[in-house]
């Protein structure tokens, strides 16, 4: 049998490579179809660089792991938040909450609703299944479906769109829509290959080292899954998009707080989140603050820096690296 390291970062490669060419032809079919390139900052990529979230948690129920599963997810939202404080500092022109539009509030507030709805859920107060399902993750369904909505529209109405005489450069622009969407098929047929192996990769670590399923899956998993989010919004920062990336980064989270809602539904041991570790709660109050912090950081506008980045961002990344050292002092489990 493979060593589940090398197995762990064969995969996370591949889903690195692929992720890349998925999110690069949802932007093909996204200019030939005339959808708009803000939106595939706000609404599309999330759902195309969320698809390891999905895979992997999707693997994790299916191999009976829940707390890997939500570890996954939960620990994902909190490294797409510490990506912050990398655009702040690649694009270094000052705090970053003080130039890009106040319109992200939205799908950050949203983010924190649903957070907390699976915190209520967590913390047992309030034990109400519908079937199998736990009636928070319906709530968090309805939530996402209502809040894309929202999201949809304002971008439509208010968000600017790309920069006046910049486009973005994706590929050829030769490559047909039709074409595009098959690239897009088989990359995204990897990242599926990918996410099941780095799961069960990520399982018989957790299980060799003694760290726990909480500890791997917020941390380790977390990370691996999240790496399209990465790949997506260094290139957009890199062009110059930077209300892409920070669009893609929030909309990525709120996409993961629905994929909880999947898992639930296809757990059918009863609901999900009423069967995960308490552990779990550190992670998702450090969800809720960090995203708070971004969210005062948007209205207050501060022109304040250190290391060429702003106040707001710093406490971001303090934030995870926090996180992190209370996940892994907890044991894990």
């Amino acid at each position: 049998m493979i060593n589940p390291w090398l197995q762990f970062f064969i995969c996370a490669a591949i889903i690195i490579s692929a992720g890349s060419k998925l999110t690069r032809n949802a932007a093909i079919v996204a200019e030939n179809t005339g959808i708009g390139t803000a939106w595939v900052g706000a609404m599309m990529l999330p759902l195309a660089t969320s698809l390891p979230e999905l895979v992997t948690t999707l693997s994790a129920v299916y191999i009976n792991a829940p707390d890997l599963a939500l570890g996954n997810i939960l620990g994902s939202c909190l490294f797409n938040l510490s990506l912050l404080a990398v655009i702040d500092l690649l694009e270094g022109r000052g705090p970053l909450t003080a130039r890009i539009n106040q319109g992200h509030i939205i799908t950050a507030s949203l983010s924190i609703i649903t957070i907390c709805l699976a915190s209520i859920a967590m913390l047992g107060v309030v034990y109400f299944p519908i079937g199998w399902i736990g009636s928070e993750t319906l709530l968090i369904a309805v939530a996402y479906i209502y809040g894309s909505r929202l999201v949809y529209r304002y971008e439509k109405k208010i968000l600017p769109h790309i920069p006046p005489g910049k486009e973005i450069d994706t590929t050829d622009k030769s490559i047909s829509t039709g074409r595009a969407l098959l690239q897009f098929s088989i990359a995204a047929g990897f990242i599926v290959l990918a996410g099941v192996l780095i799961t069960g990769a990520s399982d018989r670590i957790a299980l060799e080292t003694g760290l726990g399923h909480t500890f791997v899956g917020s941390i380790l998993l977390a990370i691996s899954t999240s790496l399209p989010e990465v790949v997506t919004t260094i290139t957009a920062v890199r062009l110059g998009y930077i209300d892409m990336a920070v669009a893609n980064i929030f909309g990525a989270n709120f996409m993961n707080l629905f994929i909880v809602f999947l898992a639930d539904f296809f757990y059918r041991r009863g609901p999900l989140l009423y069967a995960v570790s308490d552990n779990h709660l550190v992670s998702a109050v450090m969800v809720v603050l960090l995203s708070t912090i971004i969210v005062f950081g948007l209205i207050y506008r501060s022109e304040r820096k250190v290391f060429r980045i702003g106040y707001d961002t710093l406490l971001v990344l303090v934030g995870y690296m926090t996180a992190a050292f209370l996940l892994f002092k907890s044991g894990g489990n």
